[in-house]
């Protein structure tokens, strides 16, 4: 009996000295890091303000400028559309 109270003891002063759940910081928004969504098919519709850029990801459409709000020139997909990243 002695010796199940001393494990019993020393488990739970193991187990305290551990601490407590880790806190992860974790933003609460994704900031201006924007993703690409897929396009939907089969009409390939994207939301608004974006297009599909070659059958793949909505991105926004390159300015007539070619320079993208980001200050970046436009990138040109594969088949010629004219993005920003």
């Amino acid at each position: 009996m002695r010796r199940l109270m001393c494990v019993v003891a020393l488990s739970i002063g193991m187990l305290t000295g551990c601490g407590g759940t880790a806190e992860m910081e974790t933003p609460d928004s994704v900031g201006t890091v924007e993703q690409g969504l897929a396009c939907r098919y089969p009409d390939m519709w994207c939301p608004s303000g974006t297009i599909c850029v070659d059958g793949d990801l909505c991105r926004k459409p390159c300015p007539s400028s070619g320079v993208c709000a980001s200050g970046s020139a436009c990138r040109i997909s594969e088949y010629g559309t004219r993005f920003c990243f």
